[in-house]
């Protein structure tokens, strides 16, 4: 049986690679090599959709520069590194790694804010800098966890020689993280920067006919689902009613583990004010955050609740059990998949930023985080998945669809 620590590191701490991920962690190596020849300030991008092993990478140079710190011999020998990610469940998974490696500690692994803070008190820099989700990260200030700056990349690059970031513009989901390619151009403006791209899609255990139909889905775009024949497997089904949804994520939880139902914002408050997800005979409470030593997704209990992006964005399920808020709506004249702003219930996601201003792009964005929310969502599941919709007109044409 595995210990709590090696269950929740699974998906990231691995030893075995494709020929693709060996030839990209070649080259991120040989880029940080020669990063560290010089004084200049150095960025190493590594862009990537879900599920294209962007944090597996990343834990495996951090793991083997940290394990050639001591060697005299080694180009990393005696760096000053960190890792840190805007995510705390992810953060979690991280710091275990201190617990299972003799050459890693937890405090290795912090938040970007508290970096920031101990570095500027410190007066010191970091050789090397590891920064997962780089698009969790802030631009805009936040007092309230005491950063008073305007962007988390610019203050991180400025207190590192070399950073080693992972990008996905189609996983930001909030203002204060707001992030597009401008943005970021802006921020590497005259610092040496790489871009490294992987396309490579290893979570979704799918043929490209059913992975194509999930990134059209996820941007809204409505078609028939593949035939039953051109799945390969992959479990694509579409439910009238949440509840039966339910019972066939729990039976495949019995059969395999790590079958859980995820939605997004849009169920409202109850009159107690507890937070459930409610559909026909479904009615599960949403899950909040409960810092514990294991995961949300790995907890045997979590069966029974429902997840969303703040506990599952950069873990793996093996099937994944999507229920449509309300805020999501049937477009009949474009059939297509459109947010309804005024359904959605969490409103932090859409406060002021200083990079929004202009009234079509504050629309866009509205559609946007939701549809992004959307998109971490569905591509979780490594071997299937199973959809519903609050919105009736919604559901109805998805089922259509499935026909």
């Amino acid at each position: 049986m595995k210990t709590s620590i090696e269950d929740n590191l699974d998906p990231f701490d691995r030893d075995e690679f494709s020929p693709e991920q060996e030839e990209s962690i070649s080259e991120l190596k040989a880029y940080i090599k020669s990063s560290l020849r010089d004084d200049e300030h150095h960025v190493a991008v590594i862009e990537g959709s879900a599920g294209t092993g962007k944090s597996v990478l990343l834990t495996k140079l951090f793991k083997d520069i940290r394990e050639e710190k001591s060697e005299k011999a080694s180009p990393y020998f005696g760096l000053r590194t960190a890792f840190t990610v805007n995510h705390p469940e992810l953060l979690k998974v991280y710091a275990d790694m201190g617990a299972k490696y003799p050459f890693i500690f937890k405090k290795d692994y912090q938040r970007p804010t508290s970096i920031i803070n101990r570095l500027d008190k410190e007066g010191k820099e970091l050789d090397v800098l590891f920064i997962d989700e780089g698009h969790l990260l802030l631009t805009k200030s936040e007092p309230y966890i005491k950063f008073f700056q305007n962007n988390q990349l610019t203050e991180l690059i400025r207190l590192s020689k070399v950073v080693v970031v992972v990008f996905d513009f189609d996983q930001v989901i909030q203002s204060k993280m707001f992030w597009n390619q401008k943005l970021l151009d802006n921020v590497l403006k005259g610092v040496d920067h790489k871009v490294f791209p992987l396309d490579f899609q290893y979570r979704m255990q799918a043929n490209p006919r059913v992975r194509e139909w999930i990134d059209n889905f996820a941007e809204g775009k409505l078609s028939p689902l593949p035939k039953e024949s051109e799945r390969a497997g992959y479990q694509l089904r579409v439910f009238d009613r949440a509840a039966d949804l339910f019972s066939e994520i729990k039976k495949v939880d019995k059969e395999m583990g790590m079958a859980r139902i995820v939605s997004t914002t849009g169920f409202a408050h109850d009159e107690s004010d507890e937070h459930h997800v409610k559909m026909d005979d479904f009615d599960q409470p949403w899950d909040e955050y409960d810092p514990q030593e294991l995961t949300w997704a790995k907890r045997p209990e979590s069966v029974n609740e429902v997840g969303s992006i703040y506990t599952v964005q950069g873990f793996d399920l093996n099937l994944v059990g999507l229920i449509l808020s309300p805020a999501y709506e049937y477009d009949e004249q474009n059939d297509a998949i459109v947010v309804n702003p005024d359904k959605v219930i969490h409103r932090e996601i859409y406060k002021k930023s200083p990079h929004l201003t202009e009234e079509k792009d504050i629309e866009k964005a509205k559609q946007d985080f939701m549809m992004h929310a959307l998109n971490v969502l569905a591509k979780r599941g490594r071997f299937g998945l199973f959809i519903t919709a609050a919105d009736d007109k919604l559901r109805k044409r998805l089922m259509e669809l499935a026909r």
